[in-house]
């Protein structure tokens, strides 16, 4: 053989022209045994006609390879051994046995005749070998079959025949197992004859599923510079390069295959294709799709699936559709895995109805709908709240003859737990069970979380108890969900019952189950059960999370027991978890019920010194805590650094700085003013102006927000002092009117603002504006000072003409 070519595929042996054909009498003799065997049961002299039709002298060897199954040949072998005959059956005999037995995949007695072989000094053939190994690799016996090829080698010091070696090959590639493949294929190589191009094949494959791409392309190298693999060759190399995530070099090879005169076939350029799928370079697929048709190739429909399953996970539906429609055109029929992706990628879009139109559509092309066709379709009608339509579905699926299974059942039930209706979901959980259907643990702990989320704490035991009846498994999830349930709803003694079961049945009691029941113990007030927990959850490998932490900081907060939250602060610092926000808020709102602002403000300034940036709830509690000890100027400061970082606030940010300003409402004189322009200046402003006190504190809040142009919160205050009983006036429009000029809305200001004034109201808005655009505007009269001066004018022009 050349050693500059891979090694040829092999041809089947054939008999020699001149070869005699069997000879015909030890067919018949091989038959009349049989027969003979055959009817032993009823036959009590079988023993005896078999002794008269087989000649004492006869080599049993051609027999037994004759006989048509194991059974007969393991009967006859055995009463052979029994007579006799001039030598007990010889090395042949006993290789044709085990070679019988090997291809019925008879192991144990196959094992049994090979041992009592070794064991008698007789060494079977090569061709009986070999059916073993081939035997124990197609059956998947790596083991058996590495050991067999073992002895092989030893006895005989050869390998087994190709196909058997491949058929080794292929298992050990399968099973992971490169390094002994390699070892197999390289021992074959060195034999001339024994590794044809499907051992290459094999191994190029198996080097290729584990991402060794360079190995896979220096097999080719070792032939010599002139080695020309085939098509094939290179479309494992390209399969190999394009499932590793390196579609360039795929592609390299694709040129690399044309300029060599191979020709790329519809399998080549599928794998290229799916590798810019998987990149999204949607530019790159049309090209190659359009010189697949200059060849001649027509896209087959795994080709357009993957680029329409591309297009909709990059978000390109439209275009999903558009290649559906192309596909069709061409002449390629879709089938339902087309349909499948993109009724999915719609569903993933929330444009559920289409979908449904694209499974109507897939029907009326005579396909069958699956599973996949349906289960993303209920599961968007669940988020919908489109419950009826999904309940439809699954009763069309049982119509269409398509058993939903428990992610179908799962998804409706889950969906209809979040909407809040676990009446119809413990009824969708019952018709599975008239359908035969057992719900798993996922089923039961989506139940149970509803249940528990509307304090249905009896109906959760219920179900918890057909849940046991059913020997559904409780999972340390189920258990978590538990826990926490019970926990949460006050029965402590349930929740640690759950906990004590998991160490009885061996169920792992991980940190997420620890940290339920350490903030039921916390919720309830106590601290040393919750930190005993703490030390257990240690002692079993489990470490506390920052979860776990944060529960017990809150739970000595709610005791008023800084010194103990402290302490846990501090423990978490030292296990090296860095406290996140809502650690850092518990503490400072621990601080500020204290009335230890310092504190609080010492560790906001540390929170951000650690790079967490405040949230809503962090400012609001400082806000809260500097007017409950009546410093609104500290409170202001940090409500105006809250809008200068973009922190939108809530409602409780607005009642805090009411009541703080309101505080001042008897000694308007003892109101500090150390900021200019300041909403405390502006509110002290008002006041002395006679504005009613509740009011110029809205106003104060409101022209802050527009300071800092964020209309959508300000409006909101406006719509607050509405509930009060507090109407907005001219200043406040003129604040708000701000804002909306400063963001190019004027136009739209008279569909956001209402301008129905008294004419006395101007001389006191003159002031305001004059104030406005002195700070805002370089002293220069703004959009929102004309705009406002115009509507007054107008009003009072009507108002005289009234008159």
């Amino acid at each position: 053989m050349s050693k500059s070519r891979l090694p040829r595929v092999k041809l089947p042996l054939r008999r020699p022209p001149n070869s005699p054909l069997p000879d015909s009498r030890l067919r018949r003799l091989a038959a009349a045994i049989a027969e003979i065997l055959r009817t032993r049961d009823s036959n009590p002299q079988w023993e005896d006609s078999l002794a008269d039709v087989l000649p004492p002298d006869e080599d049993i060897a051609p027999v037994v390879a004759r006989l048509p199954n194991p059974d007969y040949a393991l009967t006859f072998f055995s009463w052979a051994r029994r007579r006799p005959f001039k030598d007990l059956p010889d090395a042949a005999s006993y290789s044709e046995l085990l070679r019988l037995l090997a291809r019925f995949r008879c192991f144990e007695e196959s094992q049994l005749v090979l041992e009592t072989m070794i064991t008698e000094g007789k060494t079977p053939t090569h061709d009986a070998f070999s059916t073993l190994i081939g035997s124990y690799a197609r059956s998947g016996l790596q083991d058996k079959a590495l050991s067999a090829y073992s002895t092989m080698r030893e006895l005989l010091s050869s390998l087994p025949n190709v196909p058997d070696c491949n058929s080794l090959l292929r298992l050990l590639v399968k099973s992971g197992r490169l390094e002994t493949a390699q070892q197999v294929y390289d021992e074959m190589l060195n034999r001339d004859g024994c590794a044809d191009n499907f051992s290459t094949g094999i191994m190029v494959k198996g080097l290729c599923m584990q991402g060794r791409m360079e190995d896979a392309r220096k097999l080719m190298d070792r032939w010599g510079h002139g080695c020309v693999p085939d098509v094939v060759f290179y479309n494992m190399l390209i399969d190999g390069y394009i499932n590793c995530g390196n579609v360039k070099m795929g592609h390299t090879l694709l040129r690399e295959m044309l300029l060599k005169g191979f020709l790329p076939t519809l399998s080549t350029f599928g794998s290229i294709i799916n590798g810019f799928c998987k990149k999204g370079d949607f530019g790159k697929i049309d090209t190659i799709m359009t010189e697949m048709k200059a060849r001649g190739l027509n896209p087959s429909v795994r080709i357009y699936n993957n680029i329409i399953d591309a297009r909709c996970k990059h978000g390109s539906i439209i275009e999903a559709k558009a290649v559906l429609k192309k596909m069709i055109v061409s002449g390629c029929q879709p089938d339902v895995i087309t349909y499948n992706i993109l009724i999915s990628g719609y569903c993933r879009c929330r444009r559920v109805g289409e979908a449904e139109n694209l499974l109507r559509g897939a029907i009326g092309r005579s396909l069958i709908p699956t599973k996949l066709s349906y289960t993303p379709l209920i599961h968007g009608y669940c988020q919908e709240g489109s419950f009826g339509l999904a309940s439809s579905l699954l009763t069309e699926m049982f119509e269409m003859g398509q058993k939903p299974d428990l992610i179908t059942h799962g998804a409706l039930i889950h969906g209809l737990v979040v909407a809040g209706d676990i009446h119809e979901a413990l009824s969708v959980k019952e018709k599975m069970e008239e359908r035969g259907m057992v719900p798993d643990a996922a089923i039961y702990n989506t139940l149970l979380n509803g249940f528990f989320k509307k304090s249905m704490l009896p109906s959760a035991r219920k179900l918890l108890a057909d849940m046991l009846d059913q020997n559904v498994i409780l999972d340390e999830f189920v258990c978590a969900t538990l826990i926490d349930g019970f926990s949460r709803n006050g029965d402590l003694e349930s929740a640690s019952k759950i906990f004590h079961f998991m160490g009885e049945k061996g169920v792992g009691r991980c940190t997420v189950v620890y940290n339920a029941l350490i903030k039921g113990y916390t919720k309830a007030g106590m601290m040393s059960e919750a930190v005993i927990c703490i030390s257990r959850m240690k002692k079993e490998g489990y470490l506390p999370d920052a979860f776990t932490y944060s529960t017990i900081i809150d739970g000595y907060v709610r005791q008023c027991d800084m010194d103990g939250a402290l302490r846990m602060f501090g423990d978490m610092a030292k296990h090296k978890y860095n406290p996140n926000i809502v650690v850092y808020s518990t503490l400072i709102n621990g601080f500020c019920k204290s009335g230890d602002l310092d504190g609080a403000t010492s560790l906001f300034r540390e929170m951000q010194s650690h790079g967490l940036v405040p949230n809503v709830v962090t400012y609001s509690i400082l806000i809260g805590g500097f007017c409950k000890m009546r410093k609104i100027v500290s409170a202001a400061a940090l409500f105006e650094e809250m809008l200068r970082s973009k922190c939108f606030p809530n409602n409780f940010t607005f009642r805090y700085l009411v009541e703080g300003l309101l505080g001042y409402r008897h000694d308007i004189d003892s109101l500090p003013v150390k900021v200019e322009f300041s909403m405390t200046e502006m509110f002290k402003n008002m006041i002395s102006d006679g504005w009613y006190y509740k009011t110029a504190a809205y106003n104060a809040i409101i022209f802050c927000l527009c300071k800092h142009h964020m209309l959508r919160a300000a409006l909101d205050v406006r719509d607050q002092m509405l509930k009060q009983g507090c109407f907005p006036d001219s200043v406040t429009v003129l604040f708000l009117l701000h804002v909306i000029c400063a963001q190019g809305k004027s136009r739209e200001c008279k569909n956001i603002l209402s301008f129905d004034f008294e004419q006395k109201e101007a001389e006191v808005v003159h002031k305001y504006m004059s104030l406005l655009d002195r700070n805002l505007n370089e002293g220069k009269p703004s959009e929102a000072s004309c705009t406002l001066q115009s509507l007054f004018d107008v009003n009072c022009a009507s108002q005289i003409l009234t008159a």
